[in-house]
């Protein structure tokens, strides 16, 4: 018999370059053209939205970014409370 399970998800931060642990369910995330390695909204072009991959950003980045947001009286980046912890805990 076995006990409850946990699972975390190590990855590189879009942003920093940092590799840190996350739920990918929860962990806030930036949907990124492979071909161009932006996001869509930033270098549009064809097809771009369609090819994006959503990139995983650490707690760091997205309080950074949150800051520029705020600047320009954007909403924040929500970070969900499970975040960046296992799934299943």
């Amino acid at each position: 018999m076995s006990g409850p399970g946990y699972m975390i998800a190590l990855g590189e931060c879009f942003g920093c370059k940092t590799w840190f642990g996350f739920n990918p369910h929860r962990v806030p995330s930036i949907p990124i053209d492979p071909q161009t390695h932006k996001p869509p909204d930033v270098d549009p072009e064809p097809g771009g939205y369609q090819r994006a991959q959503r990139e995983p950003l650490c707690r760091d980045c997205v309080r950074r970014m949150n800051a520029a947001r705020r600047a320009r009286g954007l909403a924040p980046i929500e970070i969900l409370p499970d975040a960046y912890g296992p799934e299943g805990a």
